[in-house]
């Protein structure tokens, strides 16, 4: 939430200063950048948690609570899984170059520090895979108390 409230005070900010003051500074342009990037990789984690992520609830009206929890769990364990492992295994190269440099805006005079954000591609898909794993230790918790 409070990212997305910075995202959009600065934003607001931006027009105002722009079309009224006539000026607008890269840094304020910057930070709501950062802020917009970093809301948005987070926040799917987010929703994987929260099982508000996009399906298609055509079928899964008609199927049992169980067989949909089912379902969940294979799509976890075979489509999440692989997938958000191979983006940490693919951004980790770019990320740590960007740390290695300390990697800032690419505008002149922007703000350092794109290097942090840049971080979200490789916390975005743990989070994920911890997530899967946490679903998956709870089921198997669950199959060995019956």
């Amino acid at each position: 939430m409070g990212l997305a409230v910075i995202v959009f005070l600065g934003q607001l900010g931006m027009v105002l200063m722009r079309y009224l003051l006539g000026v607008g500074f890269l840094e304020i342009q910057d930070a709501v950048n950062y802020a917009f990037a970093a809301l948005v990789a987070l926040s799917v984690a987010v929703s994987f948690d929260a099982d508000r992520h996009v399906r298609v609830d055509v079928l899964r009206q008609r199927w049992s609570a169980i067989t949909n929890r089912r379902i969940d769990l294979l799509g976890d364990l075979l489509l999440a899984l692989p997938v958000f492992a191979l983006m940490a295994w693919s951004a980790f190269p770019l990320v740590k170059s960007s740390w290695g440099i300390l990697e800032g805006s690419p505008e002149t005079g922007g703000l350092p520090g794109l290097f942090i954000v840049k971080s979200c591609l490789l916390i975005l898909p743990l989070l994920i895979v911890v997530l899967v794993l946490h679903r998956f230790a709870g089921l198997i918790r669950r199959i060995a108390t019956r």
